[in-house]
């Protein structure tokens, strides 16, 4: 093959390569989606955005809107409209990660391969069967990488807009961005130091931007004020605004703030280091390491600020339940680092080649020599570069197939099960107190699919903010209005209102445990007043 050849060939890969890694990608999240209902924060996020109301804490406006626009698309259910639209998400993250390792100077296919690896991660790989809010900060911060890197290349003012608009968009979705943005902002200053200096009326329109991409929070509080039938907390109030978005209600939950968060960091390494194996096998993780450790050494301002997010990334979840989705960063960042890492081996390997060889002696025939020594090199660097891509496309293919399993949720009809076993069970007008991972499928099947709109459920949410202080409270004013029946994860939950009142099972449904699918069996109880005459019997 002629260089000139050659060369066009290598061009068009670099163009094609984010594609070719975000439809491979796209095309295995599609095959293993979730095709129905989820539980808990999941099913919220399939029904928040349809019915344009307010989600949990921190309110995740950006993703809202986004899922309500893509939740229009007419392909399937609404639900596994929002459960494609992660994959497409994380998919759109992998061609991002593969076009920044391209931007270091890595090759195509070793770009690709890495991309596709990270992809076939355990955490990356269940974040994209399922609708929720993390895929999209996985997206947006993968973009804000890319975004630095185009920034320094060729500092124009319209990049650093850019930039300025993706950081307040992603703010807008989750708060997570402020362990992450000041690593990018820092870089981007960094390496545009001089730019900055001679011009410093570019940082203006970044700052604007930035302000209209963080608007998105002007959402809640008008989305609040329409009454819409899932207004979690209704935070209608400036105040009430401010404890939504600030995450008040979790503020107990973690030690990330707190003298206390380094020691739990360091305690957590140990189980830091078995997860990351256990979702990717010990050699993605190493090469992440390493090509981090490549990055900083030769492009230090980027390495760092990729070793701060990785860092970062894991104090808080270590800190913070240890919610495996909290890691989807730090795996793109060990995604990006094993990009940079397959280079190095790469260039390593063609290196050892030019070694072997023997010399040209002709003296007579030196330029000719030269030029034939310096094909074979261009042609032992690009063998060099196909063995190593083809051997980490072998071990992409190898973690997939180790994570198939986990990974595929095609058959996972769980929650559309646990709804209509339900939903059976509940009479004409009835009332069903519930837990949030089982609360929110109903209210998909109330609230979405117009189905059972007799049916009342009420979760522990409604009892705080609606102002009833227990449930029992709640039950007394609906028990002689309508049959009363409950659901909770732990038969403990069930003292107080025992106490208060008949229970007798009716039925048993699978319910989730913290997770998108069931993972056990509870018993749905008829809840009835201890006196019969109470309510005139």
């Amino acid at each position: 093959m002629s260089s000139t050849t050659a060369r066009p060939a290598a061009l068009s890969l670099t163009r094609l390569a984010p594609a070719i890694t975000g439809a491979v990608a796209l095309v295995v999240y599609a095959r293993t989606l979730l095709p129905g209902q989820a539980f808990g924060d999941w099913g919220e996020m399939q029904t928040v955005p349809h019915v344009l109301g307010v989600a949990h804490p921190t309110g995740y406006p950006t993703y809202i809107l986004l899922a309500w626009l893509a939740e229009l698309v007419p392909l399937g259910s609404v639900a596994y409209r929002a459960n494609f639209l992660s994959a497409v998400l994380v998919a759109a993250a992998l061609a991002t990660l593969t076009a920044i390792a391209i931007r270091l100077d890595v090759r195509p296919a070793l770009a690709i391969a890495a991309a596709l690896g990270t992809g076939a991660v355990g955490t990356v790989w269940a974040a994209a069967t399922v609708a929720e809010v993390n895929p999209l900060h996985l997206l947006l911060c993968a973009l804000l990488l890319h975004r630095a890197l185009v920034w320094e290349a060729r500092r124009s003012a319209v990049d650093l807009a850019l930039g300025g608009l993706l950081l307040g968009l992603a703010v807008g979705n989750h708060l997570l961005t402020l362990f992450v943005g000041p690593f990018i902002v820092l870089y981007v200053v960094w390496v545009g130091r001089r730019e900055l200096l001679a011009r410093p009326w570019i940082v203006l329109p970044a700052l604007i931007a930035g302000l209209i991409g963080v608007s998105v929070y002007a959402y809640i509080p008008i989305a609040a004020g329409r009454s819409p039938v899932l207004p979690y907390s209704h935070p209608t109030t400036l105040e009430g605004v401010w404890w939504l978005v600030s995450g008040e209600q979790f503020r107990t939950q973690f030690d990330f703030l707190s003298s206390k968060g380094p020691g739990v960091f360091l305690a957590s390494l140990g189980d830091l280091r078995d997860l990351a194996i256990d979702r990717a096998t010990a050699v993605l993780p190493l090469l992440g390491l390493v090509g981090i450790g490549v990055l900083v050494v030769r492009r230090t301002a980027f390495g760092l600020a990729c070793a701060g997010i990785l860092v970062s990334g894991a104090y808080v979840w270590a800190n913070y339940l240890r919610l495996e989705h909290y890691l989807l960063v730090p795996w793109l960042v060990l995604g990006i680092g094993t990009a940079a890492a397959l280079e190095w081996v790469a260039r390593v390997v063609a290196r050892l080649g030019d070694r072997e060889q023997v010399p040209a002696t002709d003296t007579g025939a030196s330029g000719t020599g030269a030029a034939a020594g310096a094909a074979d090199a261009v042609e032992r660097r690009r063998v060099a570069g196909t063995g190593v891509a083809l051997v980490a496309l072998g071990m992409a293919v190898i973690l997939a197939g180790l994570n198939w399993a986990d990974g595929d949720r095609s058959g996972d009809r769980s929650g559309d099960d646990y709804v209509a076993a339900t939903l059976d069970l509940l009479p004409q007008d009835a009332a069903i107190l519930s837990y949030w991972d089982t609360s929110t499928p109903l209210w998909h099947a109330l609230f979405v699919e117009g189905r059972r709109p007799d049916v009342l459920v009420v979760d522990d949410t409604n009892i705080v903010y609606d102002g009833w202080g227990t449930r029992e409270a709640r039950i007394a004013s609906l028990i002689c209005e309508r049959p009363v029946y409950i659901l909770r994860l732990s038969e403990r939950d069930l003292v107080p209102t025992r106490q208060d009142y008949a229970l007798t099972p009716v039925g048993t449904v699978p319910v989730s445990a913290g997770g998108p699918s069931a993972s056990t069996t509870r018993p749905i109880y008829r809840v009835e007043p201890l006196d019969p005459s109470t309510c005139g019997g």
